[in-house]
Parts: C-alpha cells; sequence; structure tokens
C-alpha cells in the first residue's frame, strides 16, 4: 500500500519561494504554501498538490506535517513560530540548499560557484558569470541575484554561479561550493542582527562545509576578514586572496596600473587598470575577486580580460544616467548600506580639487553607523540632500560638513540637486538606508531618480 509523501513547507513566497512552490509542484511533491500577504497566493491556484496558507504568522500546526521547510529569505529565522519548528527537530532549508542537493544528485559534475559580501556581491556573480560563459561553460547565474535558485536549475548545466546574502546562507546544511568568494565585512543588516559578529558569523558559512582543496576567494585587504582567512587555512582550503591596496602573493591584485595574477611563481600582468570598464577603487577590487574565482575554475586569461573590458556595470549600481550641463547624475540606489556609500563617494574627487558630489541620501535606517560617512563626506560632498526616515539621523551625522536639504520625493530631491549643482561636480543617488519607506524596493528607488534625471531640462 503506498502511502503519500509528507508535504514540503514554503515560507514566504516572495520570488525565491514562488520558484520553489514551482520546481515541487512540477515534481509531484505536495506543497503547504504560506505567506502574510494574500496577494502572493494567488500564483499557486493553478498549481498542483499546493495548499496555500496565510495569515499574520506562520501556523506551526500544519507547518509541523512537512517533512522539511523552505525559508524564504525575508522571514527570519528568529521569529517564535519559527523557532518552535526547528525545535522540533523539522530540518528548515532553503531553495539553495535543495538546489545544491537537486544538482549533487543529478548532474554530480556541475560545479558551485558561491559569492557574498556586504557590498559588491551582484558585481562579482554578474562578472564571475560572464567569464564562465565567455569561456564556453554552460552557466547558470542568480540566487539573491536575478533569477530564484530553483528557477536555475538545467540538466545542462555545468556550473550555478550564485550571490548568497547572510540570510541565505543562514539556511544552509550541506550546500558547498567549490570555489566560494568572501569579498567584505561591513555593518549591514544590523536590524536584523544584533552585532557586526552574529552578522558575519552568517557570511562566514559560505565556505563552512568546504573540503580540502575547494578553494576561497577572500579580500586580504579587509581586517574584518582575518578570523575568516585563519578558519578557512585550518580546514585545508586553497587560499586565493586579492587586494587593490598591496602585492598579494597567490592571490590577484592591483600594481602599477595593472591587475596582476600572482598565483604563479612569477607575477602575470592580465589587464590594464585604465581599461577594466567599470570605474572606482570598489570595482577595482570587484574585478579583482571575479578574476582570481575564474581563474580558479579554469577560465583562460583572454576570456576574463575580455570581460572586463566590456562589462558596463550593474543598473543601480554607480550607474551613470545622464550628463546634463557638465554635471554628471549617478544612480547607485543599490547603495543601500553606509559601507556601500562610503565607496561609491571615494570614486569622486574632492571638493577641493574642484570636483564635489550633491549627495541624494536616506530612507530606512539598517542601524548603520551614520558617523563613518562624516570624514569622507567633508572631503567630497560640497551639498546633502536627505530623504526619508533616517533624513534626521544622517543630518545629525553630517552636522560638521556638508549644509543637509531635506526633500519629500525623490522628483525634488532631484531638482533640487539640479539647482546646486554646478560644471565638474556629480549628483550621486546613494541612500545608505533600505528603501522601503518611500519606494517598493531599491530598484524602484532607482527607476524613480532616473526618471527624474531624465525630466531635467
Amino acid at each position: 500500500m503506498n502511502h503519500p509523501s509528507p508535504p514540503v513547507g514554503v515560507i514566504g513566497l516572495g520570488r525565491s519561494g514562488i520558484a520553489a512552490v514551482r520546481f515541487l509542484a512540477a515534481r509531484g511533491t505536495p506543497v503547504i504554501a504560506w505567506d502574510a500577504n494574500p496577494a502572493t497566493l494567488a500564483p499557486l491556484a493553478e498549481l498542483p498538490g499546493v495548499t496555500p496558507l496565510r495569515g499574520a504568522a506562520p501556523p506551526v500546526e500544519s507547518l509541523s506535517t512537512c517533512a522539511t521547510l523552505l525559508l524564504s529569505p525575508g522571514v527570519p529565522r528568529a521569529l517564535p513560530e519559527m523557532q518552535t519548528l526547528i525545535a522540533a527537530g523539522i530540518p528548515v532549508i532553503n531553495d539553495v540548499e535543495w538546489l545544491h542537493a537537486h544538482v549533487r544528485a543529478q548532474r554530480p559534475q556541475a560545479r558551485f560557484l558561491a559569492i557574498t559580501g556586504s557590498n559588491g556581491k551582484s558585481t562579482v556573480t554578474t562578472l564571475i558569470g560572464l567569464m564562465l560563459q565567455q569561456q564556453g561553460i554552460a552557466t547558470a547565474v542568480g540566487g539573491n541575484l536575478g533569477m530564484p535558485a530553483l528557477s536555475l536549475w538545467e540538466e545542462a548545466m555545468d556550473a550555478y554561479v550564485l550571490e548568497l546574502s547572510s540570510f541565505q546562507l543562514e539556511s544552509i546544511a550541506a550546500f558547498r561550493a567549490e570555489v566560494a568568494v568572501h569579498l567584505n565585512l561591513t555593518p549591514d543588516h544590523l536590524d536584523r542582527y544584533p552585532d557586526l559578529a552574529a552578522y558575519g558569523a552568517a557570511k562566514s558559512r559560505i565556505f563552512a562545509n568546504g573540503k580540502p582543496g575547494d578553494r576561497l576567494v577572500i579580500n586580504a585587504d579587509d581586517p574584518n576578514l582575518g578570523a575568516d582567512l585563519a578558519r578557512a587555512r585550518a580546514m585545508g582550503l586553497d587560499i586565493i586572496p586579492f587586494s587593490v591596496e598591496r602585492m598579494v602573493p597567490g592571490g590577484v591584485y592591483a600594481s602599477e596600473g595593472w591587475l596582476i595574477d600572482g598565483r604563479g611563481t612569477a607575477p602575470v600582468p592580465l589587464v590594464e587598470l585604465a581599461a577594466i570598464r567599470i570605474r572606482g577603487i570598489h570595482n577595482q577590487a570587484n574585478a579583482a575577486a571575479a578574476t582570481a574565482a575564474a581563474l580558479a575554475h579554469g577560465v583562460a586569461p583572454e576570456a576574463i580580460v575580455a570581460v572586463l573590458k566590456s562589462f558596463p556595470g550593474l543598473t543601480h549600481r554607480m550607474e551613470l544616467v545622464r550628463t546634463l550641463d557638465g554635471v554628471d547624475y549617478y544612480n547607485d540606489s543599490k547603495g543601500t548600506n553606509v559601507g556601500a556609500t562610503l565607496m561609491s563617494l571615494q570614486s569622486f574627487p574632492s571638493v577641493a580639487a574642484g570636483g564635489g558630489v550633491i549627495l541624494i541620501a536616506g530612507g530606512r535606517d539598517k542601524k548603520g553607523d551614520f558617523a563613518a560617512l562624516a570624514p569622507v563626506a567633508r572631503r567630497v560632498v560640497a551639498e546633502a540632500i536627505l530623504i526619508g526616515e533616517a533624513a534626521n539621523d544622517l543630518a545629525r551625522a553630517l552636522a560638521e560638513g556638508p549644509t543637509p536639504h531635506r526633500a519629500a520625493s525623490m522628483t525634488d530631491a532631484v531638482r533640487l540637486a539640479r539647482k546646486l549643482a554646478r560644471s565638474g561636480q556629480a549628483v550621486l543617488l546613494s541612500p545608505a538606508c533600505a528603501s522601503f519607506d518611500m519606494f517598493k524596493n531599491f530598484e524602484d528607488r532607482g527607476d524613480q531618480f532616473r526618471e527624474a534625471v531624465h525630466e531635467l531640462v
């Protein structure tokens, strides 16, 4: 007598949750799907074997019948309901873990490259994917960026390049990447983590299941990653450091105007830094990290260089929208934390050198240290236009720097920036905050900025 298999629970029906439900339903797996928003349940109506549930909190009684729970990154594991289910012994994993298990079972020769970091991970993930594809490797790219993990599975795929957030890394179990990349660690998401150490512990799970011979690409310039570096060495991982500040033996680094492959007995110049299309010191670091990962996966230098010379950068990340009357307008809406905004500001010449930035910043505070912006702002920012819930906190942090202005909308902010900016300066939207107080997400915020800039006359 055949007994029906227990269902799999999917908790949270954002992009990754919906993709997980579709993946499971297509394979005949019964699913219990929950979200607090009833609108997210509508796409599930036509799927066989799916039981949609809604309510203010995950329904413990129904979900306790599940064999496994797939937790979406937007739903905290710390919720009391989730802690009850975890304590009951039900495995709580996510779509990345499920994809990994499926690929290992169905196509064991495929390899995983995983990227995390507080800043730059979307750019690095995209670069690595393009480099592998340039080499002719069948490669799927997604995760926290673009396509959800369980939308990526294809039988003929040879590599999966995944951007992984700290929220996703909390819910992996056996996931292992043959090439893991840890870009940097700066304060972020401190509205969800008690401190930087807890946030960093989630990030470092990217190589927790590594085996001797797996590769870890890690930022040698970031003092916050020193403990990770020591632990990875103790695990027997092959370390490939990257740096834009100094020569790092065995790694990839910037030196004397060139990106250098220093893994061999003699350093090999790969490409002039001036020829890399994406600009700024932070993008040199991104290029070095992506190059190190691609080289570790066997990509030829020629394929790597071709991508570095042609990749224009991501939308919403230091995206040049327009030049008007000698003023450049940059959309850096993806700068959702203080560290990202700091790196973007450091790409511009100082006010004293004839440059200067009209900075549009603010939004929903993620408990970042706005005071860390002050030293760079005093040097680089000519005027600051503040928006959203964090405007007053930002104003206090920048009290001894540029004069703060307020704007009630993105359109107002852009119009005010037009009045304040002079030729040779730049207008930069780099909020250092989340977007959800005024916008649907950072993309919506960047789109509204772009639209307002194009309306200027």
